[in-house]
């Protein structure tokens, strides 16, 4: 037996003796322990170890501690057992904290281990063992993506530090500025850190005059529908949980959307400007299997699918930006111009009171728009544009709407 395998396996001698006074283990369990412990150490201090040799013996221990717990609680129930802290509630705990803080320093590339070694710590609620595994991961594997985007949304979600994921962030996209993924998550935090000061406005009645206005405006026109439909719709989160988990602002200092763009998600767009022009500018101007302007779309279509999912703001601006700057740099491709086309159409139904005028608005654009274009462009777009509104015939059974929809389609294909 090797000097520092000796070592291991003394240090938790005085948890097994408090095991075994406090009658949670016999001696031969005891035994069988100490037998399982030395083969594990060996393993994984020898030459030939494997990954699967670090998360076996956390394995082993997991189900020892499982074991020790429930004879505990059994005993405790009975009075049969002392129930003062001692070491033996907290070794296990440790040891395999100590385990998985080997196996990445023997294995420091192994993604699998670290996932393990931050769901065991999360679990246990270990904070400080949490901040410093984060750390000695993204000072190893900075170009690792997915751990900066798991360390900002620890900080954000768990710990309600918005300025702690945002740092962590534009950290990691100072050292991964090619990653789409990376721009679109940061996008999508500070989306949802505006939704969260916006909810936490209306739930603390924080609302401008005109906000008020708006609302009344809104319940009068629902009452004029059926009566049988009174029905208060909630949000989709838990008014005590969310009033919790939003972050601590003085709320008189934000303004409203009106006079505050932060609001209506200007950093989101200044985010997409900024991540348009670094992962464009990546492409070799000669590249041909990934060309400029197929990323452009690329791009653009995934911050669009973002933008949608956000019904609390302003999404018509939001994606009107996008579509804009689509306009401006791709004006003559088929898709940026069926975009701007569908642009009024984006976020209504057909049952909804605008339907017929925001119709009307795309329909306009197409007919004042289709005589710049030469004809294989007209054909594309106009077909487009009909495989868009047809969609809209399979919601609704009305006579009349599915009429005057075939109507358009005629038109604009004759004009």
């Amino acid at each position: 037996m090797s000097e520092k395998v000796r070592y291991y396996l003394e240090q938790s001698i005085p948890e097994l003796e408090d095991l075994q006074r406090k009658g949670l283990f016999e001696k031969k369990e005891i035994t069988m322990i100490m037998r399982r412990r030395t083969d594990f150490e060996h393993r994984v201090t020898g030459r030939g170890t494997k990954q699967a040799d670090f998360l076996n013996y956390v394995e082993f221990e997991k189900n020892t501690e499982k074991l020790r717990k429930k004879r505990y609680t059994r005993l405790a129930k009975a009075n049969l057992i002392d129930t003062k802290p001692s070491i033996s509630d907290w070794a296990s705990q440790r040891r395999i904290l100590f385990v998985f803080d080997r196996a990445i320093r023997r294995f420091p590339g192994d993604n699998k281990l670290w996932l393990a070694y931050l769901k065991y710590a999360k679990a246990n609620g270990s904070v400080k063992v949490i901040y410093k595994i984060y750390t000695k991961l993204l000072q190893l594997q900075p170009r690792n993506v997915d751990a900066w985007i798991s360390a900002a949304k620890y900080e954000f979600e768990q710990n309600t530090n918005a300025k702690g994921a945002r740092v962590l962030l534009q950290k990691g996209l100072r050292f991964n500025s090619d990653s789409q993924k990376l721009w679109l998550n940061y996008a999508k935090f500070e989306l949802v850190y505006v939704t969260k000061l916006l909810a936490r406005r209306k739930l603390l009645s924080l609302m401008t005059e005109q906000q008020q206005r708006e609302d009344a405006k809104t319940e009068q026109e629902a009452t004029k529908g059926d009566l049988n439909d009174d029905e208060i719709m909630l949000p989709d989160f838990e008014v005590k949980d969310s009033l919790n988990s939003l972050p601590e602002v003085d709320m008189n200092m934000l303004g409203n959307p009106e006079t505050n763009p932060a609001l209506r998600g200007e950093i989101a767009l200044t985010i997409f400007d900024i991540a348009m022009k670094t992962l464009v500018d990546q492409v070799p101007k000669d590249a041909t299997i990934v060309t400029r302007e197929s990323k452009t779309l690329e791009v653009a279509n995934d911050f669009l699918t973002l933008f949608d999912q956000f019904e609390s703001l302003d999404r018509h601006n939001l994606c009107g930006h996008v579509i804009r700057y689509l306009s401006s740099e791709l004006s003559s491709n088929g898709k940026v111009i069926l975009l701007e086309i569908t642009l009024p159409m984006r976020y209504v139904t057909i049952t909804d009171s605008a339907f017929v005028d925001k119709l009307q608005q795309s329909v306009n654009l197409l007919l004042k728009y289709k005589p710049r274009w030469g004809r294989n462009l007209q054909d594309e777009v106009t077909e487009g544009f009909v495989a868009y509104i047809q969609r809209f015939t399979q919601d609704t059974n009305s006579e009349r709407l599915q009429k005057l929809l075939q109507t358009i389609v005629t038109r604009c294909r004759q004009a």
